[in-house]
């Protein structure tokens, strides 16, 4: 079924300030320009790792802060320019997915919601299904799209976009989407309105393991994943996190594969951490880099997509 934390209504903001006080009111933005549906722009994020505890530290970085720091962004942002949606792609929880954990994932994301846009889920290996649905009350589902998997469709004037599910079992690194979410994703693309798709997955793309090499990390039935995704041309771009590490390819086929940077921590010092602004058009995407490290060299680097 589709994960939503739905944008926040004023009234939802009325009731919300009872408990939390008037001030809360003040990050509520009324969008009061028109939308320009010959361009749109979505928000990206990946691999937030939130902890119960707010403090909780994990490889030196406090992955609350780092998160906060981020949704501050995407409000300014949003004061000047409107976004159709955020995603955020999975590894929302820091190891096993406790409910703890999504309660305080949802609060942190609570500004975004209140700037009025809706927060789209994907699973990573850090989830948990049943405790994601226990700490995250406010969640919005409308319909059932394959049981035990949470799957969404979002579309738009310009783009489809289509998640996936990739967590295969909680706290185990590899991850897989099974034949019958294969055959969904097959179907899916196949009915969709014949308009630029973007896949997003948590899980990173990854070839055969060779004899010797290390264990298998990344998504276990990768080529039957690439194998539909070309038998559909309107597919234009793969996105997932999972290795958090900012990277973007293009393959011979013209498919785009966008390496989401975490929000958390990165597994190398030297990377950025951060989120990706993706200003979508009728003939590509540009992505912008929005390191959380303002100094890192590749902060605002920007990354232009051509639809083939």
């Amino acid at each position: 079924m589709p994960i939503t934390l739905p944008a926040l209504t004023r009234r939802a903001l009325i009731k919300q300030s009872a408990t939390v006080g008037l001030g809360f009111l003040a990050g509520h933005h009324l969008q009061a320009e028109t939308a320009d549906f010959r361009k749109e722009l979505w928000l990206l994020l990946s691999d937030t790792h939130i902890a119960e505890d707010k403090n909780r530290l994990q490889r030196e970085v406090n992955m609350a802060e780092h998160l906060q720091q981020a949704v501050r962004e995407v409000q300014r942002l949003q004061e000047k320019e409107r976004a159709f949606g955020l995603f955020v792609n999975g590894d929302l929880a820091l190891t096993e997915g406790l409910p703890g954990d999504y309660a305080t994932f949802v609060d942190l994301m609570r500004p975004v919601r209140a700037a009025g846009i809706d927060v789209h889920l994907t699973m990573g290996n850090h989830d948990d299904r049943t405790k994601f649905w226990e700490g995250c009350e406010e969640l919005s589902s409308n319909k059932k799209l394959m049981p035990l998997k949470q799957l969404d469709v979002v579309t738009s004037a310009l783009v489809n976009w289509v998640l996936l599910d990739s967590l295969q079992a909680t706290n185990h690194t590899p991850g897989e989407l099974g034949e019958n979410q294969i055959g969904w994703l097959n179907r899916t693309l196949r009915d969709l309105p014949e308009k630029p798709t973007i896949v997003m997955v948590h899980h990173n793309p990854q070839g055969p393991v060779l004899p010797g090499g290390k264990p298998l990390s990344g998504l276990t039935d990768t080529e039957a994943l690439i194998r539909t995704l070309d038998a559909h041309p309107k597919v234009k771009a793969l996105i997932y996190g999972h290795t958090h590490n900012w990277e973007v390819k293009t393959k011979n086929s013209g498919l785009h594969c966008i390496n989401l940077p975490p929000v958390a921590y990165t597994f190398n010092k030297e990377r950025p951490s951060g989120w990706v602004t993706a200003r979508v058009d009728a003939k590509g995407m540009t992505l912008e880099l929005r390191s959380l490290n303002l100094a890192h060299p590749e902060h605002g680097q920007k990354k232009r997509l051509e639809w083939a």
